[in-house]
C-alpha cells in the first residue's frame, strides 16, 4: 500500500542483511498501496512506469460497482468479530503468527510493509476474506492478484502461505486465511514501533475474487484528492482517515517508475512537479534517473521516508518541513487545504499518529468481514476448498 486504506516496491537494505524474498512493493497504500515492501532481485529490471497520467488534475469519477452482499456498514462488521476467538479452538494461534512474523521481519524487515499492504489490498475490494490471496476460484473468473493495480506489485503472499501452514500444524482447518493475514498485518505494526492492540478474530474465507474489483477500489498514485475521498467515504472513511491510512507511506518504498515523471517530465510539461522544491528534486534526482536514460534500469527503490521500517510521523513531518512525498497522491496531502491541517496534527504529534493508524486499522481489519456459517476455513489460501 499497495493499503496499492488504498494504496505500495522496496528492497530492504538493513545494515549488513540484503532482503533475498520476494518483492514487497509499496504503492501506496496504502494509498495504502499498499499500501510498497521489496523490490525483485536485481538481475531482473523495474517495470515499465504504470500507462496512466499522474497529476493534480481532476479525473473523472467511476463510481465503482456495488459492494458483495457482506460489505455492510464497518461498525455492525466490528460486532460480528471477538477478542480471543480462537482462545479454545486454537489457544496458540495468535502466538504462533507472531512468532512466524517476528520470524520473517528479522532477515525480511520489509516484510512490515507487505503485510500491511496486503491487509489494505484485501480489505479494501469487497470485504477483508482473504480474496487478495487466490491464485484461481472455481468460476474461472480473473482473481484481484492478476488485476493491474495488484499483480507484480503485490508481495508477501508467499509468507502468508508459510504462516498459515504452521496454523494447520497446530489446528486444522480452523483459523482462516483472513484472520491470519489480519494478525499478520497486526503484529507487523507492533514489529514498526507502534503499540500492541488486541486482535479481533472470527473472520472466515470468501469464495470471490474478482480482477475487475481491484480496478474499480484500489486507488492509484494519479488519482486526484476528490476521487480518493469519494473512494474512502464508501468505506465509510473520512478525511482525517484517509490521510491516517495513507501514513502507512511511513514503511516500505517505492520504484522511481511511479515518480520520476515529478522530477523531471510532470504532466508532459518538460518541468518538474511544481509543488516540490528544488532541494527535493535534487535529492530525488540523485536516486531516479532521468527515464529513457541508459541508467534508469539500474534505479532502486527509494525509501519514503528516512525510516523505512519504523511507523512514525516522519512521512508527516517532511510533508509539512520539505513538501517531501515520493507519490503525487502523497503530495496531495499537504497540497490540499481538507487534508493539511490533519497532516500538520499528525507531523507534531507522534503518539497522536500512532494511536489514530491503529484505530484506523482495526476499522479496516473489519471491513465486510464473512463470520458464522458463511464463505468457509480455507486449507490453504491459495485456493478455496471446491
Amino acid at each position: 500500500m499497495a493499503i496499492t486504506c488504498y494504496i505500495i516496491r522496496n528492497l530492504f537494505v538493513l545494515n549488513i542483511i540484503i532482503v533475498p524474498l520476494s518483492a514487497f512493493p509499496i504503492r501506496f497504500p496504502f494509498p495504502f498501496q499498499p499500501f510498497d515492501g521489496i523490490e525483485e532481485s536485481f538481475s531482473q529490471s523495474p517495470p515499465p512506469p504504470p500507462q496512466v497520467s499522474y497529476g493534480n488534475e481532476e479525473q473523472p469519477f467511476i463510481q465503482p460497482p456495488p459492494p458483495p452482499p457482506s460489505q455492510v456498514d464497518p461498525p455492525k462488521d466490528r460486532l460480528k468479530l471477538q477478542e480471543g476467538f480462537h482462545s479454545r479452538s486454537c489457544p496458540n494461534a495468535e502466538q504462533i503468527v507472531a512468532n512466524q512474523v517476528a520470524l520473517i521481519v528479522k532477515t525480511n524487515p520489509g516484510a512490515i510493509a507487505a503485510f500491511i499492504r496486503l491487509q489494505f489490498h484485501d480489505c479494501f475490494v469487497g470485504g477483508c476474506d482473504a480474496s487478495i490471496l487466490l491464485d484461481q476460484v472455481p468460476t474461472g473468473d480473473n482473481v484481484e492478484k492478476s488485476s493491474r493495480s495488484n499483480g507484480e506489485l503485490l508481495k508477501g503472499a508467499d509468507l502468508i502461505d508459510d504462516i498459515k501452514e504452521k496454523l494447520e500444524q497446530e489446528c486444522p482447518g480452523i483459523v482462516s486465511c483472513a484472520d491470519t493475514l489480519a494478525f499478520a498485518a497486526a503484529e507487523s505494526m507492533v514489529l514498526g514501533g507502534l503499540p500492541r492492540q488486541p486482535k479481533l478474530g472470527g473472520r472466515r474465507d470468501g469464495l470471490v475474487s474478482l480482477a475487475s474489483n481491484a480496478e474499480h477500489y484500489l486507488p492509484s498514485p494519479a488519482w486526484s484528492m476528490d476521487r480518493m475521498l469519494r473512494l474512502f467515504k464508501t468505506k465509510r472513511f473520512n478525511e482525517e482517515d484517509l490521510v491516517v491510512l495513507l501514513g502507512a507511506h511511513s514503511v516500505g518504498s517505492a520504484h522511481c517508475a511511479f515518480f520520476s515523471n515529478r522530477l523531471y517530465n510532470y504532466y508532459k510539461s518538460g518541468k518538474p512537479d511544481p509543488t516540490l522544491t528544488q532541494d527535493v528534486i535534487d535529492e530525488l534526482r540523485q536516486k531516479c534517473k532521468a527515464p529513457g536514460t541508459q541508467e534508469v534500469r539500474e534505479n532502486p527503490p527509494v525509501n519514503f521516508d528516512e525510516t523505512p521500517t519504523i511507523l512514525d510521523n516522519l512521512f508527516f513531518k517532511n510533508l509539512v518541513e520539505r513538501k517531501k512525498a515520493l507519490l503525487a497522491s502523497d503530495q496531495l496531502l499537504i497540497v490540499d487545504n481538507r487534508t493539511s491541517p490533519i497532516v500538520e496534527k499528525m507531523a507534531k504529534d507522534p503518539n497522536l499518529f500512532s494511536s489514530k493508524f491503529a484505530q484506523a486499522m482495526t476499522r479496516l481489519a473489519s471491513l465486510g468481514v464473512l463470520t458464522g456459517n458463511e464463505g468457509e476455513i480455507r486449507t490453504t489460501c491459495r485456493s478455496t476448498n471446491q
